[in-house]
């Protein structure tokens, strides 16, 4: 397991500035230096700034709330000459900004080794004062210049306030624009500091509190805000935004008045992470469970940042772990650059040395795969007994270094899976394109999948007459894996067989002809030429290829097994028997991301693409969902089977047209947790013969045929991301088409999202349509007296009746279940216009 990055965030005060010239060392230089020679760290970390530049914003930017007192004229006048002093200047700022050399910590670009740098926590880019928003964007807007100045790898940013949640788009909206400063060539990132967890919605996730609990729960965060702020040199609230020189945006009273007000429901703070207030009791409980506020925080700012390249998260644990799995399982799928790990977020063990919850350890190592910096925070504070300041570094470094969960793939694939993860690979076009070497070689040196063809080859030979010489076909032969296969399944069997190879790589070709004069002899006869119009000495009890793409049929082996079905005999046996294709809704910013660049052709967000995948969370759920018609997690699409009697034929024996291919799947899935959609994942299962398989479905893989890395799954990308709130459904329609003239095979696929609400209805008004939508009277239904515009629409699939009567009587009073449309994508690749395999 490789070594990842941990660093060590500097106490105060912060090594002094320089008082030598170059190139004598800073002593920040130094003290970094010491840090990392005396422990076994590998970064500091440290604030950009100090309290100098805090006092001097607070000084041009703010006024004190207690200004209004009691003053003689002189003194008035006098107070007024000495603000419009300050105003003078604090307009001098907003023009030209910048920061003093004594306001930075970090000043020599020799010091930006082994560094990561953080921003003012006072800064207030979603203040619901519009001066403090636009004065703080201007002072971050100085620190940044200073970390694009200095080369600095990072700049974290303090999060958003979710008490401020209604301006988080400003706060956005000035990050949006701090990634465009620099330009294309800009190296500093952006690393936005989300909280793992929302505090007063982990409580609330339980039995609903009263309303004077919910008002102390909300006095309590508050005050570890404001506990927080002042620790960093400053209270955010103990000022008011000046309003002499800029149009007044909100008056002092009137801001104070939205301070101290006590909201009646403070939930309504945050957004929900499920359906609306009006969802039944059953609805509710769905949803329940999922805090989802921090990360839908950061799904805002990652989306109206058009997800920026230079943008990650600095995950903070300071709060404690939501308890649900899935919940944590949205930051897999996230580029999550740094973990912030405080040393308050350490439990003492049985001796007092600092220790992760079993929750915590089993987090941190399902991110590394992600190859996060875990930054240190307070660990020179003495909050344990035992251990001292580097008792945190090696436990995190002990937690980190143990092996990672199984993903599924040997230690032996990692030399061929390595560069792979989250890479896009177009998928082959075996019929147009003709294979390297190379990449026969690296399949070939997968041993699963040719151990699994070798006992299916000898469990179908088993079956056949010991006292007859038999016949088996190797179609698309290649380099002669199967045909080697096959030779040990007859010495394993006892069995008798003519075998034959055909192969229509000229090259490979060449390869076999060098094994049959070397190695096989007269045991095979190899033919050249393509497997459906090639010609063979006798038809076949056994057929065997291995045709198979990620997807299952999406290398064309149902259109090449048909066309050499006329090899087979009667009674003949096609390995693989059969095989299905499965699809999973998934989140993967870095997936959405990478088919979005601009340097990709046109319709690159409509092509398929094979992706050994690796930070991405599969975001359904098992279980019917709120209305009990959901499918399971991964949902099978369709199957082929081979070989297929019931065909029209033409006069050489194959298919007269490739209709019969053709295939559609419409799925239901449930979403838990709020997500956002970025793609379908798609996976094959093969049945090979008796009890063998081969499957890269990512539930069954490990029972099939483990440890295989043959395939990757094949990713289907969304041209826009759907924001999906838990308790949804998704629901995902595939198809399988092909052209009349049979020149090509393509998918097309589409998604809708829906809301499952309760509604009130009168008897008179519940009857369904003949489309089996539901007519909605406009007062009593359950949404605000307003129904949704996306109510009722004529395509919209409505429960059927059955459903809905057994769904109303579990809810009782609450009313039947309907579905709101809350979303929808485009058809995807229409008629294979940019995605399509050649046949």
């Amino acid at each position: 397991m490789p070594r990842h990055p941990i660093a060590f965030s500097l106490p105060s005060p912060v090594p002094s500035l320089p008082t030598t010239p170059r190139p004598d060392p800073s002593p920040l230089q130094q003290s970094i230096s010491n840090t990392l020679s005396s422990t076994d760290y590998d970064l500091v970390s440290l604030p950009l700034t100090n309290s100098l530049w805090q006092d001097r914003w607070e000084r041009l930017c703010l006024r004190p709330v207690d200004e209004e007192e009691e003053l003689t004229p002189e003194q008035s006048e006098a107070k007024d000459r000495e603000r419009e002093k300050v105003d003078l200047e604090a307009d001098i700022w907003r023009r030209d900004g910048g920061l003093k050399r004594d306001e930075v910590n970090v000043s020599r670009l020799e010091e930006s080794q082994a560094v990561i740098t953080t921003a003012a926590e006072w800064l207030e880019l979603d203040s619901p004062d519009e001066g403090i928003r636009f004065d703080s964007e201007i002072a971050l807007r100085s620190e940044m210049a200073q970390a694009l100045y200095l080369s600095l790898p990072v700049l974290i940013i303090p999060a958003p306030s979710l008490i401020n949640r209604a301006y988080l788009p400003s706060y956005a909206r000035a990050i949006s624009n701090l990634l465009q400063m620099g330009g294309p060539s800009a190296f500093t990132q952006i690393s936005i500091r989300i909280p793992i967890s929302d505090p007063v919605e982990l409580i609330t996730q339980g039995p609903a509190p009263s309303h004077s609990q919910t008002q102390i729960l909300l006095q309590q965060q508050q005050q570890q805000q404001q506990g927080a702020n002042s620790a960093g040199g400053g209270n955010k609230h103990k000022r008011m935004s000046s309003l002499s020189t800029r149009p007044t945006s909100m008056h002092q009273a009137q801001l104070q008045q939205m301070i101290n007000q006590q909201p009646s429901n403070p939930q309504n703070l945050r957004i929900a992470s499920g359906a609306s207030s009006t969802m039944s009791t059953r609805s509710s409980a769905a949803v329940t469970g999922d805090p989802s506020s921090t990360w839908e925080m950061w799904d805002c700012i990652r989306t109206l940042c058009n997800y920026h390249p230079r943008l990650s998260v600095t995950l903070d644990l300071s709060n404690p772990l939501p308890p649900s799995v899935g919940a944590l399982a949205r930051w897999t799928a996230e580029p999550v650059k740094y973990i912030w790990v405080p040393a308050g977020s350490f439990i003492p063990n049985a001796k007092g040395y600092p220790v992760l919850s079993k929750a915590c350890q089993a987090f941190l190592r399902g991110m590394s795969k992600q190859n996060p910096t875990y930054v240190l925070h307070g660990t020179t504070t003495q909050k344990h007994t035992a251990g001292g300041p580097n008792a945190y570094l090696q436990y995190v470094r002990h937690i980190t270094s143990a092996p990672a969960p199984a993903n599924g793939l040997p230690p032996s694939a990692d030399e061929f899976t390595s560069g792979y993860a989250d890479y896009l690979q177009a998928p082959l076009q075996p019929l147009m394109d003709d294979l390297g070497s190379a990449t026969y070689d690296i399949f070939e040196r997968d041993p699963v999948k040719y151990r699994q063809y070798e006992e299916a080859i000898t469990l179908a030979l088993s079956d056949l007459p010991a006292d007859k010489t038999h016949v088996v076909t190797v179609v698309g032969a290649g380099r002669g894996p199967l045909v080697a296969c096959t030779l040990r399944a007859l010495t394993r069997s006892n069995r008798r067989a003519n075998v034959y190879a055909v192969e229509k790589n000229a090259n490979a070709f060449i390869t076999l002809q060098e094994r049959k004069a070397i190695e096989w002899g007269d045991q095979v006869e190899i033919f050249f030429g393509d497997m459906r119009n090639v010609d063979v000495p006798e038809k076949c009890d056994i057929m065997v290829s291995e045709l198979l793409g990620s997807f299952g049929d999406n290398e064309l082996s149902p259109e090449c097994l048909d066309g050499a079905m006329r090899f087979m005999k009667p009674t003949g046996i096609s390995i693989p028997t059969s095989y299905t294709a499965h699809v999973a809704p998934i989140s993967s910013s870095k997936l959405f991301h990478d088919v979005h660049q601009p340097s990709r052709p046109a319709g690159a967000t409509e092509t398929p693409y094979v992706v050994m995948m690796s930070q991405v969370n599969l975001i359904s759920g098992d279980g019917g969902g709120v209305s009990g018609r959901c499918g399971e997690k991964v949902q099978q699409c369709w199957q082929f089977e081979h070989p297929r009697r019931d065909l029209i034929l033409d006069a050489s024996g194959a298919p007269l047209t490739n209709t019969h291919n053709t295939r559609s799947s419409r799925h239901v899935f449930h979403i838990p947790h709020a997500a956002t959609l970025h793609g379908l994942a798609g996976y094959f299962e093969a049945h090979l013969y008796s009890n063998v398989g081969l499957s890269i479905h990512p539930d069954n893989a490990h029972r099939v045929s483990p440890d295989m890395f043959s395939w990757f799954p094949l990713y289907f990308p969304l041209k826009e991301a759907l924001y999906l709130p838990s308790g949804s459904e998704l629901e995902v329609n595939l198809w399988r088409l092909c052209d009349s003239r049979g020149r090509k095979i393509w998918y097309e696929w589409s998604v809708e999202s829906y809301l499952s609400v309760s509604q009130h209805i009168p008897s008179s008004a519940g009857s369904l349509t003949p489309n089996g939508s539901r007519h909605v009277s406009t007062s009593g239904n359950g949404l605000g007296g307003q129904p949704s515009p996306l109510m009722d629409a004529p395509f919209s699939p409505g429960f059927s009746s059955n459903g809905s009567h057994a769904l109303s009587q579990q809810n009782g009073p609450m009313g039947e279940l309907n579905r709101i449309k809350i979303g929808q994508t485009s058809l995807h690749n229409p008629a294979g216009t940019h995605s399509w395999v050649g046949l």
